[in-house]
């Protein structure tokens, strides 16, 4: 026994080292700024606002810049016409340049491409608050975890508590004769369970505090706090008119799904576009320096004799500038144009099914969760009385069991009464805890209340 007081009270240091507080509003804000969802979301977010933006869309022109140099060594060894250079010849040239493509006109697919990319920007938005709004309702529950298995720890330790301080009386009166060994013997044994609940209930708790620094993206996993905020809070009496109202307005889901909806409807324009001509513009410059060589080459003459060439080398320059339109218009390419358009269009309408589809879900989630959140609050309050009245009927069996008027049964019997009422009240409130959070995740309310 002595053993089983040492690990207690070991475990009890070791739950107390390197502790800091922690807040909800702490965790939520380390989570923010830490979660890997939200930071991978977040970078997704920044490439689409990089895209957006005219460039990307195809309004400005194209430039290049062209360099090319050129050489070459000719070595006339025989020549097939006696009028030809003979000998050696060296060439360089370089011909810099620059090009210009521009379309001027495409069926307005610039401004239809440039929304896109508007909407493909409020779509990863979209998608960044949907992420937000997951990982901001596990943190909140996660905290909640933690601080409910901390509650429970806690009740596990007064049961703990009394259950030693027993054995310990039992045990006194044992060694002055006053108790038979079959009451110290049931006595060791109430101790030893629950010595073996609270360490148990030490796991749990350990555990819930990693699955919190997870979600708050703590690298050190095992890390430990001091939780400031505890399970009770505010539970407003909902009506359901007003949560379904802000279902259809605030839902992150929906919104999503709403700006996806918007993206196949610019769809159609971009498809319809290719009903149009196009005209574009080409044009540039581009300049050719060419150097010839022929300080080693010999040039034949009638009478049968040569002569050397030059011997400085001869250059020349050309610049040329063009600027060309081209118009295009497809005639007839086997219908795909219409096709497209008509698929784009079907495409739309599965988008349109598909909302419908998830609000018709989204209404019976939020009647499930308003329903559970109504039961919830009922049995939550029908679990307070329970633990007040099992607290009462302990204090009261306490003293009965100190002047002999109950044996060790009975009382044991209420302890356990006890802790069973404390455990189920502290479930039961984290379950109401749990359907208020859903409530809030379903109508929008998480992002407005927790990420200011």
């Amino acid at each position: 026994m002595k053993h089983i007081f040492s690990i207690l009270a070991l475990l009890g240091v070791l739950l107390s080292i390197a502790q800091e507080p922690l807040s909800l509003s702490d965790a939520i804000s380390l989570g923010l700024e830490r979660n890997f969802d939200i930071r991978i979301e977040q970078k997704n977010v920044l490439v689409a606002e990089t895209n957006n933006n005219w460039g990307e869309a195809g309004r400005y022109p194209t430039i290049t810049l062209n360099l090319n140099q050129n050489n070459s060594i000719n070595d006339n060894v025989k020549t097939a016409s006696p009028f030809q250079l003979q000998d050696i010849t060296v060439s360089n040239s370089v011909n810099p340049g620059a090009n210009i493509n521009w379309t001027i006109f495409d069926g307005f697919k610039v401004n239809m491409t440039k929304r896109r990319l508007e909407q493909l920007q409020a779509e990863s938005e979209g998608n960044a608050s949907i992420v937000i709004a997951n990982n901001l309702q596990g943190i909140v529950l996660g905290y909640y975890l933690a601080t409910l298995e901390q509650e429970r720890l806690r009740e596990f330790k007064k049961q703990l508590i009394l259950s030693r301080d027993k054995y310990a009386y039992v045990k006194a009166g044992y060694d002055i004769g006053t108790s038979v060994t079959s009451d110290l013997l049931l006595e060791e044994g109430n101790f030893l369970t629950d010595s073996v609940n609270f360490i148990n209930q030490q796991l749990a708790f350990r555990n819930a505090v990693r699955n919190l620094n997870v979600l708050i993206g703590e690298t050190e996993v095992d890390k430990s706090y001091v939780f400031t905020d505890d399970l009770n809070v505010v539970f407003p009496d909902y009506q359901y008119e007003d949560l379904e109202a802000k279902l259809f307005n605030n839902n992150v889901d929906l919104q999503k799904q709403y700006i996806s909806q918007s993206l196949l409807g610019t769809g159609i324009q971009l498809a319809k576009a290719e009903r149009y001509p196009t005209l574009s513009l080409s044009s540039g410059l581009s300049q050719n320096r060419s150097r010839v060589d022929l300080s080693n080459a010999q040039f034949p003459g009638q009478d049968g004799t040569s002569s050397p060439g030059p011997a400085d080398p001869l250059t020349a320059r050309t610049d040329s500038y063009f600027a060309n339109f081209t118009l295009s218009f497809t005639l007839f390419n086997g219908g795909k144009i219409n096709r497209a358009i008509k698929n784009v269009i079907v495409q739309e309408d599965i988008g349109n099914i598909r909302i419908e589809k998830m609000e018709n879900s989204l209404q019976r989630d939020l009647m499930e969760a308003y329903d559970r959140y109504q039961v919830r609050k009922q049995l939550y309050g029908i679990n307070v009385k329970r633990e007040d009245a099992a607290k009462t009927n302990l204090e009261i069996t306490s003293e009965k069991f100190k002047n002999g008027s109950i044996n060790s049964f009975d009382y044991r019997i209420v302890q356990n009464n006890y802790l069973s009422a404390s455990i189920l009240k502290l479930q039961s409130l984290f379950n109401l805890l749990d359907s208020k959070i859903e409530l809030m995740r379903l109508t929008g309310g998480l992002i407005a209340e927790y990420n200011q």
